[in-house]
């Protein structure tokens, strides 16, 4: 319970405006408001919890979750997987008293059956226990091989790994068919597609689409999952996580073909995409058509690719977003929902993206990119006494010990730890290129532009080659007569803007199959913040929780090919 009330404390910062009247203009609050100090100081005291952009989710974990073996595999039943997808679609939490018949669990239950684009899934009639084609379970399997990707500098080999889910109690001739799924940003490198016991975003995976009858392939990213050590090469080089999918897709053909009797000689292939993922996924259809059809498996024939809250206009709606000033006043231009969550994810995207660009696209030139200041992570905020070191505040010592991260570079490359928290504080007070990073008033401030972080040669030499890279990584389906790719959004996001839906829908309306704008303000779940308090305190839903809706939407596109 304290570690589950730690973490708490750490992910909270994520969730804060929900408490404070904060939102869209059309949103009303009657929530008392934060003690931003105790909140601040609870993160700093315990810098060993992971603070996420990814999907996030609060709630009682059932305990059917069975222990994965030493090679990380993992037989969950339907059981389990309807209990856990019932847990993270209301919240559920004992000691707030939120249950499956609460009254915003209800509310959130009713809409979601009233919409066509959802199927019409009814959580009360537990469709994933009592499935339509008798899947018992699914088997979750590590999976390790390598991969050859385009690079700037050309093609490079890693050894990598990913995560294959196999719906069991079923023939090979029920098998829907694979979706290729590619998962949300995680700065903990041993969160990703491989990792099932503690990661919520691949158990979704396996109750919304494993438990319908697809089999389902996650690769982790280059620099993540067991290839940790390598720079991640982020959204500004979506090829590369193609060709990692691609490969892994061929890596498994033959377990999936041993794994099912009357298995056809030939599956319906799909991808899907959160986040970070949901750019990878737009982008599959165009990578497959570059590419020769050897390429891809002769298990597998191409459908359709569904995007999820992607950053899809890298170029023409993310720089805008990362460089200049995100706020609710006088206009909420990128249509956010919580002013907090561009304060705090904004310094973790772009340290992310630009430690990738550093490295694949300038041969590691640090300096024509980064504010130093910010790169060699000195932050205004010491070190708490007898615990490590937050940030490189102080030179490492004896009594700090060997965890002090000297740079942004260090902080990404570790195995199981998330450098999130480190690199916000790094970026609190840091001033260039005429903007300074808030640190008194980060929570809440509006002055969140990251030209603070980054060095003058890029704002002013370096922009035509940033451009062209950024324009590069924007999602284009110009060449399609089809319509091969359908996109999923809420209508505020405060971390990926759904500015980046509009535009994919604008720029390709005759290539987009369809298209779902859900609304952020009527499915409402349960804030963190509700844990400091009598009684719960319900939020608008946002970038961290829109998965566990918007895949249900995912399911029903697929289900129609």
């Amino acid at each position: 319970m304290k570690n589950k009330y730690i973490a708490l404390l750490m992910t909270v910062s994520l969730s804060l405006l929900s408490a404070c009247g904060g939102g869209s203009s059309t949103t009303a609050s009657t929530t008392p408001a934060a003690d931003y100090s105790a909140i601040w100081q609870a993160i700093i005291d315990h810098p060993d919890q992971a603070m996420e952009v990814a999907p996030t989710f609060f709630f009682d974990q059932p305990s059917c979750m069975p222990t994965p073996d030493s090679v990380g595999t993992m037989l969950v039943s339907a059981t389990c997987l309807e209990q856990l997808y019932e847990a993270a679609f209301c919240q559920l939490n004992a000691s707030q008293g939120i249950t499956l018949s609460s009254t915003q669990c209800q509310a959130n239950i009713a809409y979601i059956k009233s919409q066509s684009g959802s199927g019409n899934f009814d959580l009360l009639a537990k469709p994933i226990l009592n499935n339509p084609l008798g899947v018992t379970g699914v088997l979750f399997q590590k999976v390790t091989y390598s991969t050859t990707v385009p690079l700037p500098a050309g093609d490079r080999t890693f050894a990598v790994s990913g995560g294959l889910i196999l719906p069991q109690g079923i023939t090979g001739d029920k098998v829907k068919g694979v979706i290729t799924y590619f998962h949300a940003t995680a700065f903990n490198k041993s969160k990703v597609g491989s990792n099932f016991f503690d990661n919520g975003e691949t158990q979704h995976v396996a109750e919304v689409f494993a438990s319908q009858g697809y089999i389902v392939v996650i690769p982790d990213y280059v620099g993540q999952g067991d290839d940790w050590q390598n720079v991640h090469p982020y959204v500004l080089y979506p090829q590369v996580s193609n060709k990692t999918a691609v490969d892994m897709l061929s890596a498994v053909a033959p377990t999936i073909r041993a794994a099912y009797t009357g298995l056809p000689s030939q599956l319906k292939l799909f991808s899907a995409g959160y986040s970070e993922g949901g750019a990878y996924s737009a982008w599959f259809p165009s990578f497959l058509q570059a590419n020769p059809p050897s390429t891809l498996d002769s298990l597998y024939l191409f459908k359709h690719s569904v995007g999820m809250e992607g950053a899809y206009a890298t170029s023409a709606v993310m720089k805008d977003y990362l460089f200049g000033n995100v706020g609710f006043l006088p206009l909420n231009k990128y249509n956010i929902e919580w002013q907090v969550l561009p304060n705090v994810s904004k310094p973790l995207l772009s340290a992310d993206a630009f430690l990738s660009y550093a490295t694949y696209q300038l041969s590691g030139a640090m300096d024509s990119v980064f504010n130093m200041d910010f790169y060699n992570m000195n932050c205004p905020i010491g070190n708490p006494p007898g615990q490590d070191p937050l940030c490189n505040a102080v030179p490492p010592t004896s009594s700090t010990g060997p965890n002090t991260q000297g740079t942004i570079a260090q902080a990404f490359a570790q195995q199981n730890k998330s450098p999130a928290i480190t690199v916000l504080l790094s970026a609190m007070n840091k001033t260039a290129n005429g903007a300074t990073y808030p640190k008194e008033y980060i929570l809440t401030s509006d002055q969140n532009s990251v030209n603070s972080l980054v060095s003058s040669t890029l704002i002013n030499s370096g922009q035509a080659t940033l451009n062209t890279v950024l324009a590069n990584a924007q999602v284009n389906l110009s060449s399609f007569t089809s319509k091969p790719v359908s996109i999923l959004s809420l209508d505020y996001d405060s971390v990926v803007t759904p500015n980046n839906y509009s535009w994919l829908l604008e720029a390709y309306p005759n290539q987009i199959y369809s298209h779902y704008l859900l609304p952020a303000q009527t499915l409402q779940v349960a804030s963190p913040m509700g844990h400091y308090l009598p009684k719960p305190i319900y939020v608008n839903v946002d970038h961290l929780q829109g998965l566990v809706y918007e895949f249900l939407y995912a399911l029903n596109i697929f289900n129609q090919f």
